[in-house]
């Protein structure tokens, strides 16, 4: 794919190459979808993902992150467990009753093992507590956009 592009600077070939070895060789990038109700850490985690080449887009709250991923399915979700007027669970709970079966990571600041064995029964990948090891994300969520890998769950 890559030599169907124009020629260019070789840094932007390169960098180019880069995304598209990181999304399985598709020109997209997978896109993420966050849903985390803390500023400080919506912004972070956002930051974050599109800076290592994925095409993030952060909600505060469930309903809008349910409206965007209506009008364009996401590769993989990340959201908090705690969220204002939801949680997490709910949240990945609704996005399966409208038919989306891609991955999902659950944050947590107080996880638990209940907490995680309720994620991982509805259909949560990976459960990471905060403060977030910025790799253990990174690698979760590159390893979750590749074809059919989120079919199983991941051990952090």
């Amino acid at each position: 794919m890559a030599g169907n592009r124009p020629p260019s600077n070789g840094f932007a070939n390169a960098a180019m190459d880069m995304l598209i070895a990181r999304s399985g060789g598709r020109e997209a990038p997978p896109t993420i979808l966050i849903v985390e109700d803390d500023p400080a850490v919506r912004r972070s985690l956002l930051l974050l993902l599109q800076g290592r080449g994925f095409a993030a887009n952060a909600w505060s709250s469930a309903g809008p992150a349910l409206a965007e991923a209506a009008r364009a399915a996401p590769d993989c979700l990340i959201a908090d467990y705690r969220l204002e007027s939801s949680d997490g669970i709910a949240m990945l709970g609704a996005l399966r009753a409208q038919g989306w079966d891609g991955p999902a990571i659950l944050i947590s600041a107080y996880p638990s093992w209940e907490l995680s064995a309720r994620a991982r029964e509805a259909g949560f990948a990976l459960v990471l507590e905060k403060p977030l090891r910025e790799h253990m994300l990174v690698d979760a969520v590159t390893r979750l956009t590749r074809s059919g890998a989120h079919r199983q769950a991941l051990d952090p």
